[in-house]
């Protein structure tokens, strides 16, 4: 008896030890994102303020434009980046990996091979927009819809998306080499990313449609902690798998095609964020790995840019950074998981 009281003693012990470990790492990934907010501020601050000359109204409320559109594509690909490993069960899968950026091409040379380059004159900046973003939304869910039937090995889903890739690469060269030289030229200038140059009518849709996936993923984030812990441990706890893959899979859907077609295909930023969000936080919560892959994203895109202006005087462009960072650390963490 007195060995069993001292096993129930020792239990106690152990659970208020492990208790009071999950509240210390808590408080220190709040501490983390209140330091990660600050530092964002600072680098909005030095952004809008730094060089402020000539007419000032129009620099700032450029500068402006550019914070929101930053803030659009860093929330956007953050969030969904994480939402979509998290319904994938693997951390180095991202929508853009899997052949969302080449699809965002391929879909961009149709509408040129079809309408010509007066697509924009045609639809209106809003009309060209809302074309894309539906076009890639219907494409994309289609596209991933077996993810919602079947749970596939990491290696097969990369050949996937390198398959799909190659795909759509391959039809968009085949129709663009049939359009003629000036059109090209246009097109030509959608498939990099641009992130100040963002038409600003076109940021008030893409706002409304980004609340409306992120209220859906916060809704999820409870759920999504739970089906972090596996397929199966999901379904005993009460969380119907499938739902919720449609229900991510139709925000991620909805969030990397407003980012896309805002700036322009993005391949491995998503990777980036989440990853340093990883070695960040203690406790891999949705509520804390939301907004932290948020703020890293935006940290990363103004402080790049802040980078690309002042240091290399836009002799570089900060797609550029961020596609050369994201390649090597995807080699890298290809290189260093065991193998599969």
């Amino acid at each position: 008896m007195a060995s069993l009281s001292q096993i129930a003693v020792n239990s106690r012990h152990s659970g208020s030890t492990a208790g009071a470990a999950q509240r210390a790492n808590q408080r220190r990934d709040l501490i983390v994102m209140v330091v990660l907010a600050v530092f964002m501020v600072a680098l909005i601050a030095a952004y809008l303020l730094v060089d402020l000359s000539g007419n000032v109204d129009y620099v700032l409320g450029r500068r402006l434009r550019s914070i929101w559109a930053f803030a659009l594509v860093a929330i956007a690909i953050g969030i969904s980046t994480a939402t979509f490993q998290t319904i994938t069960a693997n951390r180095l899968l991202t929508p853009s990996i899997m052949g969302f950026d080449s699809l965002y091409i391929l879909l961009q040379t149709v509408i040129v091979f079809l309408i010509g380059g007066t697509a924009t004159s045609v639809f209106g900046t809003v009309g060209s927009f809302w074309l894309e973003v539906g076009c890639m939304v219907i494409f994309a869910v289609l596209l991933y819809s077996w993810l919602l039937h079947t749970q596939v090995r990491v290696h097969t889903l990369l050949l996937i998306g390198v398959v799909l890739g190659m795909l759509f690469r391959s039809v968009s060269t085949f129709l663009q080499r049939m359009i003629d030289p000036d059109t090209f030229m246009t097109l030509q200038n959608t498939f990099f990313a641009s992130f100040t140059n963002v038409p600003k009518e076109l940021l008030l849709p893409a706002s409304v449609l980004l609340v409306m996936s992120m209220a859906v993923s916060w809704y999820d984030h409870r759920r999504l902690d739970v089906m972090a812990l596996g397929v199966p441990v999901a379904t005993n706890l009460g969380i119907s798998p499938r739902a919720m893959r449609v229900r991510t899979l139709t925000s991620v859907a909805l969030s990397v095609s407003v980012a896309t077609a805002l700036v322009g295909p993005v391949t491995f930023f998503g990777l980036i964020v989440v990853h340093l969000a990883y070695r960040m936080l203690r406790v891999s919560h949705h509520a804390t790995m939301l907004p932290t892959v948020a703020l890293i994203g935006m940290i990363a895109l103004v402080g790049g840019q802040l980078l690309v202006e002042r240091v290399f005087q836009l002799d570089i462009a900060l797609a550029m950074i961020v596609e050369f960072v994201g390649g090597l650390l995807f080699i890298v963490l290809i290189l260093r998981r065991k193998p599969l």
